[in-house]
C-alpha cells in the first residue's frame, strides 16, 4: 500500500509569490528614484543686496545686485532674473531676463563707429566678471564677458543696469553730449526723450531688467525681484524691494 506524498501547501506558495512581487516592486522603486535623482539639479543658494532708484535722471537710476553669499559659484547662464511690480497710481510691469538671451538693444560707439548692437543685461562687475571676453571682436564695443549670461556669482559680484541711452562701451553709464534718452535735462526729469540715440522699445539696460515704463516707478513703490535655477526650477532668491530716489 503505498503512501501518499502531500505537494507544497498553497499558502507556502501564495508567500513565495509575495515575496518575488515585492522584491520586484522594491528593484523597480529603487530604479526609478535614482532616475528621478539623476535628472533633478540641486538648487544652489544665493543671497543678493538689490537696490533700486529712480532719480528722474540717468544719473543714480536703476538696478543694481550684489552678491553677499553663493553655496557655490553661479553661472548666470544658468538662470532667469524676473521682475514684477505696481506703483501706487496704477501702472504695473516688469521682465524676465535669461542669461544670455538678448533683452534689449543698445546704441554703443562714437562717431563712425556708433551703432544698435543686442546685449543681454544686467551686466557684471567685480569678482566672477571677466570684463576682457570678447566674443565678436567685429563690435569692440561691446563687452560680452559682462553681459548676464557670461559671467559667475561669487561674493564680490554686482549685477547693475542703469538707463544710459549710450556711451563708448557697453550702455553703463556715460550721457555726455546726448540729445535723447532718459531724464537728459530738467526739463525730462522722470520721462524718455526720443532721437538718435534713444528710438527702439528697449534701448537701455534698465528697462531691460524692469521692463517698458519702468520709469513711473517713484520712491516707496515695490519692486519683486526673483532669481530662478533654470536647472532645477527652483528660485533660489526672492525679494521685495522698495525704490529709492538715491543713487544706486
Amino acid at each position: 500500500m503505498y503512501k501518499k506524498e502531500s505537494g507544497v501547501s498553497p499558502v507556502i506558495a501564495v508567500m513565495l509569490m509575495l515575496v518575488v512581487t515585492i522584491i520586484i516592486a522594491a528593484v523597480v522603486s529603487g530604479f526609478a528614484g535614482s532616475l528621478a535623482n539623476a535628472n533633478s539639479a540641486k538648487a544652489p543658494s544665493l543671497n543678493l543686496d538689490v537696490k533700486i532708484s529712480n532719480s528722474g535722471s540717468y544719473m543714480g537710476s536703476g538696478f543694481s545686485a550684489a552678491v553677499t553669499g553663493v553655496s557655490e559659484p553661479i553661472r548666470t547662464k544658468d538662470l532667469k532674473l524676473i521682475t514684477q511690480w505696481k506703483t501706487t497710481s496704477g501702472v504695473s510691469g516688469g521682465n524676465t531676463s535669461i542669461g544670455g538671451t538678448n533683452n534689449f538693444d543698445c546704441y554703443v560707439g562714437m562717431g563712425t563707429n556708433a551703432e544698435y548692437t543686442t546685449s543681454v543685461a544686467p551686466y557684471g562687475f567685480g569678482q566672477g566678471v571677466n570684463s576682457s571676453y570678447t566674443q565678436n571682436p567685429t563690435k569692440p564695443y561691446t563687452v560680452y564677458g559682462q553681459q548676464f549670461g557670461n559671467y559667475t556669482l561669487i561674493p564680490g559680484t554686482t549685477m547693475s543696469a542703469v538707463p544710459a541711452p549710450y556711451n563708448s562701451g557697453v550702455a553703463i553709464g556715460g550721457n555726455a553730449g546726448a540729445t535723447s534718452g532718459y531724464g537728459i535735462d530738467a526739463a525730462s526729469a522722470f520721462t524718455y526723450t526720443s532721437g538718435t540715440n534713444y528710438a527702439d522699445t528697449y534701448t537701455d539696460a534698465t528697462q531691460a531688467v524692469l521692463g517698458n515704463k519702468w520709469n513711473e516707478l517713484r520712491a516707496g513703490d515695490t519692486v519683486s525681484v526673483s532669481v530662478v535655477h533654470i536647472p532645477s526650477g527652483k528660485a533660489i532668491f526672492s525679494k521685495s524691494v522698495v525704490v529709492t530716489e538715491g543713487s544706486v
